[in-house]
């Protein structure tokens, strides 16, 4: 495959990778901003690395992250560099901003709250150029797409177009046959695309990317917002100060196979009982969160994570990792699904090597032929 089609196949996988963060509201690897608040280290429309807080570790003062915000436009993620860390939270800025976050009305931001940190190389953020503009563009095409035709049949268009270009012999030329000259040559103008082999590494790279999100990118902490009260008044979350009340939380199983779920304190104030089990498709369980206010009255959040991991492991295993580092279990099993990837791809890559084969024979049976 040449440089433009790897380029083509990359800018592919990039726009997917912005619209499935765009549809889960959580950055997957690559994000943009809208506004200029971050201006001038990225504009309207520039995309950035996003690195999940697992991988990229506890973030400083001078880091940009990108967090759930209560106020800040309105809510939701907002990419604003942290400018000093406090007890209660970090303190956040827009570089373009004369002023923080907080002076403004938002809540000094949790660790819980940042959902990715964004690569900066000697302290300069590493920015996309406009990566954003096109995918605000694909998704509005396709949002105003699914206002006019029923989502089934736009799903069952794009299934049926995969099928057929699955179905369709990879090295057909012209006559159905692989141009010999090109094979010589060590390439093959007639070759699609979108081949079946790269159909098959391309839904293999989605579904581990979809289960890899859903590993490392959990939809956000829950959060419970506790009043801490003079006594014990009506109403939830009033706790009287300096005690502690419990509360339920529930785990919802997956849609195919059994779920190992770990349920952790996010927060200080926070302890989980039976944070940790198997929970089977279609079925719910519960976990107690018992959460705690200091003497001090006043309002207080409490937040408490969650990790999902597919049962495509034994259990044993997959707890012996995650004893390791929650990161573990997530490669091991990436690694398991990206077997049968490889192994079908590489299936594809055989047919093409025994169709080229018998091309050759037939080309040179043809040679032969004529010279007579």
């Amino acid at each position: 495959m040449n440089v433009d089609r790897w380029f083509e196949l990359g800018v592919i996988g990039i726009l997917a990778l912005l619209l499935a963060g765009q549809i889960i509201d959580q950055p997957l690897l690559l994000g943009f901003v809208r506004t200029g608040s971050m201006q001038p280290a990225l504009a309207p429309g520039d995309g950035f690395i996003a690195i999940p807080p697992s991988v990229a570790g506890q973030p400083n003062v001078g880091d940009v992250v990108v967090y759930r915000a209560q106020q800040v436009n309105g809510g939701g993620l907002t990419t604003h560099r942290i400018v000093d860390e406090t007890a209660r939270g970090y303190i956040t800025q827009g570089d373009a901003n004369p002023f923080t976050d907080q002076s403004g009305g938002e809540p000094p931001v949790k660790s819980p709250q940042i959902v990715a940190v964004v690569l900066q190389l000697g302290g300069t953020v590493v920015m996309l150029p406009e990566l954003g503009t096109g995918v605000i563009l694909i998704r509005d095409a396709i949002q105003q797409l699914l206002r006019i035709v029923p989502r089934r049949f736009v799903i069952g268009g794009a299934v049926t177009l995969v099928v057929i270009l699955a179905l369709t012999d990879e090295d057909a030329g012209p006559r159905g046959r692989t141009n010999v000259t090109d094979r010589d040559a060590g390439h093959n103008s007639d070759t699609p695309l979108l081949t079946p082999k790269r159909i098959v590494l391309l839904t293999g790279g989605i579904v581990i990317l979809a289960a890899t999100a859903s590993m490392l990118f959990p939809l956000g902490p829950t959060e419970y917002r506790v009043v801490s009260a003079q006594s014990n008044l009506p109403g939830p979350g009033v706790i009287p100060a300096g005690e502690s009340e419990s509360t339920t939380y529930q785990v919802p199983g997956g849609s195919f196979v059994p779920i190992k779920y770990y349920v952790e304190p996010a927060s200080d104030g926070v302890a989980v009982k039976n944070g940790s089990g198997v929970v089977t498709p279609g079925n719910v369980t519960n976990a107690t969160v018992r959460l705690s206010v200091p003497p001090d009255t006043g309002s207080y959040r409490r937040y408490v994570s969650e990790k999902r991991f597919p049962l495509v492991l034994p259990v044993t295993v997959i707890e012996s990792m995650y004893a390791i580092h929650p990161l573990a279990p997530v490669v091991l099993i990436d690694t398991l699904l990206a077997i049968p990837t490889l192994a079908a791809a590489q299936l594809f890559t055989g047919r093409r090597r025994l169709r080229d084969r018998a091309g050759a024979q037939n080309g040179i049976f043809e040679q032969l032929g004529g010279r007579r």
